[in-house]
C-alpha cells in the first residue's frame, strides 16, 4: 500500500510539472502577431484589354494557434491603386504548392503552439511600368476581420508582362529563338533540389548578351545557371548560328539556414540576345524555384526565434 501511494504521488508530481511546463511554454512562446513567409518570386500576369490579372497568388503565414482572425484585405504600398481580393481557398479548386510538397504536414497545418495558414490573392492592375513591363511589390498592409491591421515585409514580388522589345525605344522586336522544350527533375532524395534544361532553336544568327533578373542577387548563392556549359555571368558575346540549338541549364540547391529555408523562391530570369542588326530580344528561363516543405514544430520554433518573433 505504501509503495502504491509513492507511485501515485510521483505520478501526480510528474503530471503537475508537465502541466506547469506546458503552460509556461505557451505563455512565453505565444506568437503575438502573424509572421509571413518571405518571397522572392517572379510571376507573369494574364493580359486582358485594359487589365492585367494575377490569380491564386498564395501567401503563407505562421500565427498562434489561438489566433482565430481572418485576413479580409491586403494593400500593397507600392501599388495602392491595385485591386486585391483575398480568399482562404484558391479560385477554381486549385491546389496549394505547399501542400503538394509537404508530405509530413500535420492535419490543418497545426504544429503545437503554431498554425500555418494560406491566403490566396486575385490582383487586378490597370497600369504597369511601361519601360520594364513589370511592377515590384515589397510591403503590404493587411486587415483582419476584427478591424485590426498589420504592416508586413513580403520580400520581393515581381509581376510582369512578357513584351518582346528593344531596351532602347520599347518597340516590339521579333523572337530570334523558338521551339522551347524543357525538362525538370528532382535530384535524388532531396525533394527541393531541382535540375532543369530548356532547349531553344535559333532562328537567325545571334549573340548572347546577359542573363537578368531583379531577384538574382537574392538567390545567387543557391543556383547554377549555364548556357551550354558556360556560366551565365560569362555569356556576353557568345555566338549562335541559325539552326543551332541553345540549351539553358539551371540547378537550385535549397538553403541550409533556417531563415532562408523558409523563404519561397521562384525566379524566371531573362536570357538576352541580339541579332546582326543589333535588335535585342529575350526569352525566360523557367523552373528555377524552391517552396518550403516538410514543416515541423522544431523547425517553426527555430525559424521564429531566428527572426526574433519569439
Amino acid at each position: 500500500m505504501e509503495l502504491n501511494n509513492k507511485i501515485f504521488k510521483y505520478g501526480l508530481m510528474l503530471i503537475i510539472l508537465s502541466l506547469i511546463f506546458t503552460i509556461g511554454f505557451s505563455l512565453v512562446y505565444k506568437l503575438k502577431t502573424p509572421v509571413f513567409l518571405k518571397m522572392y518570386v517572379e510571376r507573369s500576369m494574364t493580359d486582358y484589354p485594359n487589365l492585367n490579372l494575377v490569380e491564386n497568388f498564395e501567401l503563407k503565414y505562421i500565427t498562434d494557434v489561438s489566433d482565430k482572425r481572418r485576413i479580409i484585405d491586403i494593400q500593397f504600398k507600392e501599388e495602392p491603386n491595385m485591386e486585391v481580393f483575398v480568399s482562404d481557398r484558391p479560385a477554381g479548386g486549385g491546389f496549394s504548392p505547399f501542400n503538394n510538397h509537404n508530405f509530413n504536414n500535420q492535419q490543418d497545418g497545426i504544429y503545437g503552439r503554431y498554425i500555418i495558414k494560406p491566403i490566396y490573392l486575385r490582383m487586378e492592375l490597370n497600369d504597369i511600368n511601361k519601360e520594364f513591363f513589370e511592377v515590384t511589390l515589397n510591403n503590404a498592409k493587411i486587415t483582419f476581420d476584427d478591424g485590426s491591421t498589420q504592416n508586413i515585409d513580403l520580400g520581393e514580388i515581381i509581376l510582369y508582362k512578357d513584351e518582346r522589345r528593344e531596351d532602347t525605344d520599347s518597340k516590339p522586336t521579333f523572337d530570334f529563338v523558338s521551339g522551347s522544350s524543357s525538362s525538370s527533375f528532382i535530384n535524388g532524395d532531396n525533394l527541393s533540389s531541382r535540375t532543369s534544361t530548356t532547349g531553344l532553336e535559333v532562328n537567325e544568327d545571334i549573340n548572347l548578351t546577359e542573363v537578368k533578373s531583379p531577384i538574382l542577387d537574392n538567390v545567387k548563392d543557391y543556383i547554377e545557371i549555364s548556357i551550354d556549359d558556360i556560366d551565365y555571368s560569362q555569356i556576353s558575346g557568345v555566338e549562335y548560328e541559325k539552326g543551332k540549338v541553345l540549351n539553358a541549364y539551371s540547378k537550385f540547391e535549397p538553403p541550409e539556414d533556417i531563415v532562408n529555408k523558409y523563404i519561397v523562391y521562384d525566379m524566371k530570369p531573362k536570357l538576352y540576345y541580339e541579332n546582326k542588326d543589333g535588335k535585342i530580344s529575350y526569352t525566360r528561363i523557367d523552373n528555377i524555384d524552391y517552396i518550403p516543405y516538410n514543416f515541423d514544430l522544431l523547425g517553426i520554433f527555430n525559424y521564429l526565434r531566428a527572426r526574433g518573433e519569439i
